[in-house]
């Protein structure tokens, strides 16, 4: 039986030779591996596109909640036996939420009750109502920093009370204790501070109406 004639090639008009028929095969199997290879790489960054549209979607979107939300009012209603005075429960609308709400022993109070709160524009607020607290105590939560005046809060009179002030935004424009107030109460120390100073007056203004509702006019 005759041999199989080597196959002409378009363009040469003649067979090819061994050489070039392994040089076809060859550039063949490299521009398949090329395509796969694009293939590969534009599913990849598919991929890597979905991931990152992902992230977005939890870190931007402001109803997306990464933590339990806790009931601090509730919370508060527990805790009362465990304080030695009545804690300190802020009233805000609904677009604050709170992250923990507890009683600690720390050194400098007899005990300490606190809030950490989410409010608007991704702010953060803390109220801290340390019961008998000493300096000690005060200046973990002022990073031992001089007082920068005072500031008034409430809703006009007779519903005010003077604060003391730890502007510390310049040196830590959004840190925690960025902005810090402190109000001396008869058996307790009260600290209201956060991320901006917006946070910690809507917070402070609720906490100094319910304060003077409660004093003898």
């Amino acid at each position: 039986m005759a041999g199989k004639a080597p196959r002409e090639v378009a363009g040469l008009g003649r067979p090819e030779t061994p050489r070039e028929k392994s040089e076809r095969v060859s550039a063949a199997r490299s521009e398949r591996k090329a395509r796969q290879n694009t293939r590969n790489l534009v599913w990849s960054l598919l991929a890597s596109l979905g991931v990152v549209a992902l992230l977005i979607i939890l870190v931007v979107r402001p109803d997306t909640n990464l933590v339990d939300e806790v009931d601090w009012v509730a919370v508060a209603g527990e805790a009362k036996d465990q304080l030695p005075g009545e804690p300190i429960v802020p009233m805000l609308s609904d677009l604050w939420s709170a992250n923990r709400a507890e009683v600690s022993a720390e050194p400098g109070s007899t005990a300490t009750w606190s809030i950490g709160l989410l409010g608007p524009e991704r702010s953060y607020v803390f109220v801290d109502q340390g019961f008998d607290a000493d300096a000690l105590w005060l200046a973990e939560r002022t990073v031992r920093s001089e007082s920068t005046g005072s500031v008034t809060y409430g809703y006009g009179r007779p519903n005010e009370l003077v604060w003391v002030e730890y502007d510390r935004r310049e040196e830590d424009p959004t840190g925690n204790k960025a902005y810090v107030v402190v109000l001396e109460g008869e058996a307790y120390t009260l600290v209201v501070g956060g991320t901006d100073e917006r946070g910690v007056r809507e917070v402070a203004n609720d906490i100094t109406y319910q304060l003077t509702q409660e004093r003898p006019q």
